[in-house]
């Protein structure tokens, strides 16, 4: 029998021997001391807990992705929907941040804030190959441990890779609430799970009425630690290595609450002949602010480990980071990208070859004939598809409310294979220019599991240069999560810093484009044909002092047509400064 032969029986007999197992797991709350000062008390074990080890979920590797509150899942998978459903209503934190303790690799992934209480979850990781970690309520009693066919099932799993069994817990010890005082929360419940690539996902809930409020952000001191048991269950003499570190974070809600005014929507109307697109606040107030433009830098503030947890083969610190799958993340000041490939020679992986057929609609006159048309595909739906993209973007420090999926596509393996044919005719018709030795790929060889989503957001849905160059996201998601980025984000809005009196209105930012252009293009005649649409963005520009750096101003975009543009029936794009009327930039400059 072959090792992972081996492996896949252990596996099933696990699973079989909980079939009958009822998961209710969560969390005989655990009290921690409220004298100050006063270490946590023994933790007394609900049998309940040691029931609930699923190796049949864990053959997934890490058991949970990047969801829009991966939290929220895993309290609704383990615990009941509904506070599943109450956590998507709170407030996230996605955090990313790790601590190396002997052997174990702990990093805290997500806090949601709901009621008064945190709520996290992250994972234990062994940096020796073999090694296998025991969630701390099957490994703390050397009896119970003895007892259950679970663990078991952990000792051969470790006796067959040749490594040890760790014990590992990380929960909170002290939060702070606005950089406030750290205080112990009255009462921490936890509770892991083992996974089937000898991790162990850890989950915890920190209430009480005094140590966690309301607050704008959060200091979480967390308690790790890990030591070694033998296959009996006992702890191996001078193996127990704890550490305490904090992280810091501001959590943000999910979805916006309704009593809130946002000017995410934007309302798009007919205007004499064009489209006005205009967003809520300004249709509210008549008004919009002037906010400061903070520059983004990918390059200093990404952590790899976002995209891709294979480990990083090469460039760390620099703008091409290789991981030990071959994928390569690009991360710049201004721009990120990441693709996935099958070896260090570029050879692209399916997911690659995927976004670049899909691609063929932008160029080939495609783009009509392929639209939503599936909201469920294989491993993911739509959904779970976009609240991974989103809060993929709140981790880069990307203000989702300031965008609007502007694309949605879905790509399943016929979608795939269509895409793939119209490219592979465009290279016959001379359309695609390819190098002498390119041979036609096999989109047949595509397995299911490539099967995602295109999203592509712009801000306020405007789908259009120049916003769609300086500011734009792209990702391709499939079960596997993001494997497909490309990110545009020269700035990122900062706070606000005056409001104007007015703005002019759109049909006067059309009139100033004709003015200037009367001035400027008078040489070519190139006078407007039609207006297609006037759309109120923000765009970012120095400021009137230019010693303040640069600003985020309202602006009009205006589309129209001029006679060459109605010819080649494309459009031509202008950018006028919705406070003083000021060309900003136009496809003519």
């Amino acid at each position: 029998m072959t090792l992972r032969e081996e492996q896949e029986r252990i596996e099933s007999a696990v699973r079989h021997s909980l079939a009958h197992v009822r998961e209710d797991p969560w969390l005989a709350q655990r009290i921690l001391a409220n004298a100050k000062g006063e270490e946590p008390v023994k933790r007394k074990r609900s049998a309940a807990l040691v029931l609930v080890i699923v190796l049949g979920l864990a053959l997934m590797g890490t058991a949970y992705a990047v969801f829009s509150s991966q939290v929220a899942e895993f309290f609704s998978r383990h615990w009941n929907q509904e506070l599943g459903e109450s956590l998507q209503e709170g407030k996230i934190a996605q955090i990313g941040e790790s601590v190396t303790i002997g052997d174990v690799v702990f990093t805290l992934d997500e806090i949601v804030y709901r009621d008064r209480a945190l709520y996290g979850l992250g994972t234990a990781r062994p940096l020796r190959d073999g090694d296998v970690i025991v969630p701390f309520d099957l490994g703390d009693d050397p009896e119970c441990f003895q007892a259950s066919d679970e663990a078991k099932a952990l000792v051969e799993k470790a006796a067959i890779s040749g490594g040890r069994l760790l014990v590992t817990y990380s929960m909170p010890r002290k939060i702070g609430v606005d950089d406030g005082t750290l205080l112990t929360p009255g009462c921490v419940g936890y509770y892991d799970i083992a996974n089937g690539d000898g991790s162990v996902t850890f989950s915890f809930e920190a209430s009480d009425g005094f140590a966690i409020s309301e607050g704008t952000s959060y200091q979480i001191q967390m308690e790790s630690c890990t030591e070694q048991i033998d296959p009996s269950g006992a702890i191996v003499e001078g193996s127990r290595l704890r550490a305490d570190w904090t992280v810091s974070c501001m959590p943000v809600f999910m979805t916006e609450p309704a009593s809130q005014a946002s000017d995410r929507p934007v309302t798009i109307e007919n205007r004499d002949g064009y489209e006005l697109v205009t967003p809520v606040q300004y249709q509210e107030t008549g008004i919009l602010p002037i906010y400061q433009a903070v520059e983004t830098d990918f390059s200093s503030t990404v952590d790899p480990v976002w995209f891709n947890r294979t480990g990083i083969a090469a460039g760390i610190g620099t703008d091409e980071i290789r991981f030990t799958d071959h994928a390569i993340l690009n991360p710049a000041s201004e721009a990120l990208f990441y693709y996935e490939f099958t070896d260090d020679n570029y050879t692209e992986a399916p997911s690659n070859i995927i976004v670049d057929r899909a691609w063929v609609r932008e160029w080939s006159g495609h783009r009509g004939e392929f639209s939503l048309d599936r909201t469920e595909l294989t491993g993911i739906t739509l959904s779970e598809a976009q609240a991974q993209a989103e809060a993929m973007m709140a981790r880069l420090g990307i203000d989702s409310n300031d965008y609007v999926c502007v694309e949605a596509l879905d790509l399943s393996l016929e979608r795939i294979r269509t895409m793939g044919a119209i490219w592979e005719q465009a290279i016959v018709d001379g359309e695609l220019l390819v190098d002498d030795d390119y041979q036609p790929y096999d989109y047949a060889s595509i397995p299911a599991t490539e099967e995602g989503y295109y999203l592509k957001y712009f801000p306020l849905g405007i789908d259009t240069s120049p916003a769609g160059g300086r500011h734009s996201v792209i990702f391709y998601v499939t079960s596997r999560g993001i494997v497909y980025a490309a990110v545009r984000n020269a700035f990122t809005r900062g706070e606000i810093l005056s409001t104007p009196e007015a703005l002019i209105t759109p049909d006067a930012a059309i009139a100033r484009l004709a003015e200037v252009l009367s001035r400027s293009l008078s040489w070519n005649d190139r006078n407007i044909q039609a207006i297609q649409q006037a759309a109120l963005t923000y765009e970012a520009v120095r400021a009137d002092n230019k010693a303040d750096g640069m600003v985020f101003v309202p602006v009009w975009m205006i589309l129209y047509q001029d006679e060459s543009a109605v010819k080649s029936d494309s459009f031509c794009y202008a950018l006028i400064n919705a406070v003083d009327g000021t060309l900003i930039d136009a496809s003519f400059r």
